[in-house]
């Protein structure tokens, strides 16, 4: 460590110290006292000693006693040095001379006298000489070790102090440093020592630092204390509080200063955080969307911000003044009570609850209080903070939703959660009082029909008003619900008999006698009703109700709707085997019990084959055959006909992609496919077309698929831009079973297909009616007319085929050629083709 440069202490010369020590005796010294003591007993000695020798008594000459002067000079020299000596001698010299001059002495004896005063003053010299050589000796090396040993606790005290330290020249630069103060900088000694401290005083500081120094400096002020940023050798910001001393020399000119600093950093970087933290709990507490209030250790209002008093409608003067009596409810007070009596007491550190405010214009406010309460150090409360959440809405909202959740949103009647449990309800009074309950599932017949030609908007109104009428002869003991869609559910409670459900069902048919009127449009709408009658004995579950009331709201349609059935044991039957038939045929797709049969297309004029139209066909295990007509219209209710429609389409373009031409050079057979509803209008059919034709490298224009008029009908718009992209493709589409459905010829001309397929329905009669003959006539013109192909389904009989010949129906299908048989049973059917055109031609 460097040493600290040596002070100049400006001691005074030995002259000046010696005139100094003269002109001011040691009179508090007793010492000093004893020397004068000595000389005086030299003094009486001599001066007896020349009284007796005036009478001539003794021998010995009185100036031999001035000898004894030795005793207090070198007593006083060993102490007082040479000032001490000679002071001494002078006055024993001064105090006996007098005696030899007033008494009588020969010559002899008198310069022997002055002799001895002269040796003794000699002696006084040397020995005071000496001593004083010995005394400043020792004092020097007095001095010095007490220098040396306030220079180790110095430096103990500076260096070991853990508070930084500097000491600068009056300058400003720096001649010692201590470690703490290194540390705080982050810099060495060598970096430190004779630099000026403003190097690394922060720019803002200068003038504050330069100042301050100047004042010291100056000597204007002897201390002083303030507050500075320095720069950290990281370029951070130290905080310090800087305390500096003036140290003078001996003189009492300035000489240095002494820099004593305490890093405030921690601090200001604490207190930054308690004000930034203040300021965050101020702003939440101001700004919080919540109420937020402030009570002291003893529960006494203090402060409550912006958003409670708008809740409440009070401002904190009046809130001060008269505390919370202003705004919590009468009925809600005394629960208030024991609740800050718990949070006072400590028994709880917080609380929740819900309470009710009463809003200085009276409204009622829902309110959620959470209310905590922090401990000082004496363990008793500091303050309560109470956060209070405005839940008048969400309450609101939550009876709504309740609401909601349990009724239909369009009618308002109950839906089928709070049916479920006004069902379990009814079942247990039944069970108690011995009374019948009844289950009315109310059906509304073509309502499809509603909202595809009016509109959905009417559709729901409708539904609307349905369900007025319904309540308008509903019992008040009965519960009437909106199940789902168009379907009602009525629960009927309190029967005796089972005729009374049936008077309830009549009486909830005949709502519908009257006509439905919207907007000028006059509605005819009729109910399918399936009831289930469960008197007192029965135990039947509620859910099962319903799926039995729906199974005879089915049979209700199937006998021609517009009436009611009562639900009997062999519907139940019915239903669990259309259930079966649905997972049997789901288990024959998967293990190849479905297959593909192809019936041919024959052009009447040459009799050859130019397609086939691929037909499926599903045999059991067991060897049994079941009919398309049954199998079809169930996976068409369920996810089934799509993949049923998926497996068709692979295996009917994998089949005929093997197809050789029924002549040479002539091309191949076409396959016609036909496509369900589901399937024609799934988003995902032109990809899946595209994948199949690509992955059997099978041309499009060899690929027909067949729709059936109420299938296109479905969604018209849909069905045109379907059918215009499947013909992008290159494939053509067929309308099937044309004259079957309700379509217009504004249609046929806005749909465009490719092919027309008139039903068998209109071939068979043509044969015996002129009517039917002239309808079928018409058919094929205007087939013709707008360019499209025809052919004639279901001939069996060579008189229908010389019919439909002599028509120019161009294209003919039928058993009179062939029925629908499996692929590798197609090389015959092409044998028989033969047959066909002698006999057409």
């Amino acid at each position: 460590m460097n040493e600290a440069k040596p002070i100049d202490t400006d001691l005074p010369s030995s002259g000046s110290r010696f005139v100094r020590a003269a002109t001011h005796p040691p009179f508090s010294d007793r010492r000093f006292w004893l020397s004068q003591l000595m000389v005086l007993a030299v003094f009486l000695i001599h001066l007896a000693d020349d009284i007796i020798s005036n009478h001539g008594s003794v021998l010995i000459p009185d100036f031999v006693w001035a000898l004894l002067l030795l005793i207090p000079v070198i007593y006083t020299g060993s102490v007082f040095g040479l000032v001490g000596s000679l002071s001494t001698v002078l006055v024993g010299i001064v105090a006996l001379a007098p005696a030899e001059l007033l008494f009588h002495h020969t010559a002899t004896e008198l310069w022997a006298a002055w002799s001895v005063f002269l040796l003794v003053l000699i002696i006084a010299v040397i020995v005071g000489d000496r001593f004083e050589k010995i005394r400043r000796t020792s004092e020097a090396k007095a001095m010095a070790d007490v220098l040396t040993e306030s220079e180790e606790r110095f430096r103990l005290a500076f260096d070991g102090n853990m508070s930084p330290m500097a000491i600068a020249n009056l300058d400003g630069r720096l001649i010692r440093v201590n470690r703490a103060y290194c540390v705080m900088l982050g810099r060495s000694e060598d970096d430190l020592i004779g630099h000026s401290f403003l190097e690394y005083t922060h720019p803002d500081d200068l003038p504050l630092t330069e100042e301050a120094n100047r004042k010291i400096v100056s000597a204007e002020v002897d201390q002083l204390r303030y507050s500075k940023q320095f720069l950290h050798r990281d370029a951070s910001v130290v905080y310090a509080e800087v305390s500096i001393t003036l140290a003078k020399n001996q003189a009492g000119l300035p000489a240095y200063v002494i820099a004593s600093v305490r890093n405030t950093t921690a601090e200001k970087a604490a207190a930054k955080e308690m004000e930034d933290s203040e300021r965050r709990f101020r702003l939440a507490f101001e700004n919080n969307s919540a109420g937020m209030v402030l009570h002291d250790g003893n529960g006494t209002f203090v402060i409550a911000n912006q958003t409670f008093c708008q809740m409440v409608g009070y401002t904190n003067e009046e809130m001060a003044e008269k505390g919370s009596s202003l705004f919590v409810h009468p009925l809600d007070r005394e629960e208030a009570t024991s609740h800050r009596k718990s949070l006072l007491s400590g028994e709880q550190l917080r609380t929740r609850h819900i309470r009710r405010y009463l809003h200085r214009d009276g409204n009622e406010v829902q309110v959620e209080v959470s209310r905590s309460v922090a401990f000082g150090e004496d363990a008793k409360p500091s303050f309560f903070i109470t956060s209070i959440r405005d839940i008048t809405e969400e309450r609101a909202l939550a009876t709504e939703l309740s609401h909601l959740a349990l009724h239909d949103p369009l009618t308002g009647l109950p839906n089928r959660v709070l049916l479920q449990d006004r069902m379990a309800s009814a079942h247990e009074r039944s069970s108690r009082d011995g009374k019948g309950i009844a289950v009315f599932l109310l059906d509304l017949d073509d309502f499809k029909g509603v909202n595809d030609t009016l509109g959905h908007h009417i559709g729901d109104r409708l539904l609307i008003a349905v369900s007025k009428r319904l309540e308008e002869v509903a019992r008040s003991s009965d519960t009437l619900c909106r199940f789902g869609g168009d379907e009602f559910v009525y629960l009927a409670e309190g029967l005796s008999t089972p005729e009374d459900a049936e008077t309830i069902a009549g009486r909830l048919l005949a709502i519908f006698e009257e006509p439905f009127v919207f907007d000028g449009i006059s509605i005819n709408q009729g109910a399918s009703v399936g009831v289930v009658i469960c008197m007192s004995a029965d135990a039947t579950d509620c859910t099962k109700l319903v799926q039995d009331a729906d199974t005879a709201m089915y049979e209700a349609k199937r006998l021609g709707k517009a009436r009611h059935v009562v639900f009997a044991p062999e519907m139940s039957e019915k239903t669990s085997g259309r259930f079966k038939l649905v997972q049997d045929l789901g288990h024959a797709l998967s293990h190849d019990e479905i297959s593909m049969h192809y019936q041919p297309i024959v052009e009447l004029c040459t009799g050859e084959i130019v397609g086939y139209e691929a037909l499926m066909r599903w045999k059991t295990p067991d060897g049994r055959w079941i009919s398309p007509e049954i199998f079809i219209p169930i996976a068409e209710d369920s996810d089934l006909i799509l993949k049923l429609g998926s497996f068709a389409l692979s295996k009917a373009v994998e089949s005929a992609s093997t197809w050789p031409g029924t002549q040479p050079n002539t091309c191949p057979p076409y396959v016609a496919i036909n496509l369900s509803a589901r399937q024609f209008h799934d988003q995902n059919l032109i990809e899946m077309v595209k994948e199949v034709l690509y992955a059997n490298g099978f041309p499009a224009g060899r690929l027909v698929l067949e729709i059936t008029e109420s299938v296109a009908l479905i969604d018209i718009d849909s069905t045109i831009r379907t059918i215009s992209e499947l013909k992008n493709l290159g494939a053509s589409v067929a309308l099937d079973d044309f004259g079957t459905g309700y379509s217009s010829l504004s249609y046929l001309a806005k749909l465009r297909p490719n092919i027309i397929k008139i039903d068998r329905s209109f071939v068979s009669p043509a044969q015996t009616s002129p009517d039917a003959r002239r309808l079928l006539e018409a058919m094929v013109s205007l087939c013709h007319v707008l360019n499209m192909t025809v052919i004639a389904e279901g001939i069996e009989t060579r008189d229908q085929l010389a019919m439909v010949t002599g028509l120019k129906c161009e294209y003919g299908q039928g058993f009179i050629f062939s029925k629908a048989v499996s692929a590798d049973l197609l090389p015959a059917v092409h044998g028989l083709a033969s047959s066909w055109r002698a006999e057409l031609i």
